[in-house]
């Protein structure tokens, strides 16, 4: 297999650590987007992988941070075939309705921040390189929750906005990419066991993923990332004119 250069945000842990960990285990040089201080699995990841594993200081809600993590990352390679954005936030779990009347803008503000123009900004900073690379290929990870005609949700507006947004700014981006030979997957990453609810800052302890014997969860970070792999072996499957949304099993989602 073809080794390829992955750049993943978000790489802490759950599903982008997962991601950077089975992209180091088959070959590929990984740059590994780190942003939580007490969290450790990426520098012993590292260790497993001195030559594969390179792990970037990053919090994606920053110029200047991304602008820092580009030069890194810019300053080891000129060609990046497939960006990873992962980094996310769900803050806005405990909004209620618009008739309870206590939504929390100011988590929705840092719901957009990381989750759409955080992803975004990275992007913008290394789409050069990416275009530069085999591959050319940027993957978001969206949600079933950015699905305006499959929406059933009455609560969590601004993290629903989000994850809609980067659905409009891949449209946008792959507008420009296209005929350079640039694609865009959206993906859908299923009910998946997470701490993506939990505390968003960098400094917080680190957590344990929630226990699948009290919570059911349709799926594992190991378990999706496989899939969105199998998947990015192949990416011209899902190449078109709009950006492709799909789950971790290849499943068209609706828009």
């Amino acid at each position: 297999m073809r080794k390829r250069t992955v750049v993943v945000t978000g790489a802490d842990r759950g599903l982008g650590y997962a991601l950077a960990r089975q992209c180091a285990e088959r070959g590929d040089m990984v740059f590994a987007g780190k942003y939580r201080t007490n969290w450790h699995l990426l520098e012993e990841l590292q260790e497993e992988y001195p030559d594969r594993v390179e792990i970037v200081p990053l919090d994606v809600r920053y110029d200047e941070s991304v602008k820092k993590a580009a030069e890194i990352i810019l300053g080891k390679t000129d060609s990046i075939d497939i960006r990873l954005n992962v980094a996310g936030v769900w803050l806005s779990h405990n909004s209620g309705t618009i008739l309870d009347g206590h939504f929390d803008y100011g988590r929705m503000m840092e719901e957009f921040n990381v989750n759409a123009l955080g992803s975004l900004r990275v992007t913008e900073a290394l789409i050069h390189a990416v275009l530069n690379s085999f591959d050319r290929v940027i993957a978001n990870l969206s949600s079933e929750a950015s699905s305006i005609t499959s929406c059933q949700k009455t609560d969590q507006p601004g993290y629903c906005m989000s994850k809609a947004s980067i659905n409009m700014w891949s449209s946008v981006v792959l507008n420009t990419i296209k005929s350079k030979g640039g694609t865009v997957l959206n993906f859908h990453p299923g009910w998946m066991q997470s701490v993506i609810g939990s505390s968003a800052e960098p400094d917080a302890p680190y957590e344990e993923l929630p226990d699948p014997e009290k919570v059911q969860f349709y799926t594992t970070p190991e378990h999706t990332a496989a899939g969105i792999l199998r998947i990015l072996d192949e990416p011209e499957r899902f190449a078109g004119s709009v950006p492709a949304f799909i789950n971790y099993h290849g499943d068209v989602m609706k828009y």
